[in-house]
């Protein structure tokens, strides 16, 4: 899911450091807005948590791969707009000292699976209708999600790496969507079960770090 340097044109590269940026602007403000020092820690060590689950990477196809996002849980962790920044710092430190992923390719990288993932918390919102967090609809709301950002992320992925004149040779997006969403689908299946499985353990724990929850039951459905 990581995209090197030198997959993308400069274009594509500009754009989409233009696009996260604004996110990440978005981000910034409703995190001020909405959270307060003491959640500086716990910031932290989700984005620990995460940094080292998607250390796990399954190769996919010509020099791309697939690993598993965390986006979904950060966001039901943290909020939508902390999960953003969290996982921007995820992947600023693979990247900067790791080589998991480009400098040119950053933006794209951020908007595959911060932006996306973070934003994977209106998904539950939707689909949960307002559901109380302990129900079944919720969990299949939070499963659902986490599925789909996945799949999304790779959608989006596919679609960048697709567009740019070093894949055209091989079909372009003809032949990067379809490997990318191939394998996400299946890979989307274990984020759906272990972001489920932790947002469950985190409920039955009843502890008041859980922010992004918190939003949830506030927002009106």
């Amino acid at each position: 899911m990581h995209i090197p340097d030198g997959f993308l044109d400069p274009n594509i590269c500009i754009l989409m450091y233009l696009i996260s940026t604004g996110f990440l602007i978005w981000a910034w403000k409703g995190a001020k807005r909405t959270l307060s020092r003491a959640f500086v820690p716990l910031i932290a060590v989700s984005t620990a948590l995460v940094f080292a689950g998607q250390m796990l990477n399954f190769p996919i196809l010509y020099g791309t791969s697939g690993h598993l996002i965390g986006g979904t849980f950060l966001a039901m962790f943290l909020g939508p707009h902390a999960a953003m920044i969290s996982m921007s710092i995820v992947l600023l430190i693979q990247a900067v000292f790791f080589a998991d992923g480009g400098i040119t390719t950053f933006g794209a990288n951020l908007f595959n699976m911060a932006v996306i993932g973070g934003l994977s918390f209106y998904i539950v919102k939707f689909l949960s209708g307002g559901a109380v967090p302990s129900s079944k609809r919720f969990f299949a709301s939070v499963s659902l999600a986490s599925w789909l950002s996945t799949v999304l992320s790779a959608l989006a992925c596919g679609l960048e790496i697709g567009f740019s004149s070093a894949f055209a040779s091989v079909g372009g997006i003809v032949m990067t969507v379809p490997a990318m969403l191939f394998w996400h689908i299946i890979i989307g299946v274990g984020e759906a079960a272990i972001t489920t499985s932790l947002t469950a353990h985190l409920l039955r724990t009843q502890l008041p770090m859980l922010h992004g929850l918190t939003i949830l039951q506030e927002a009106p459905s």
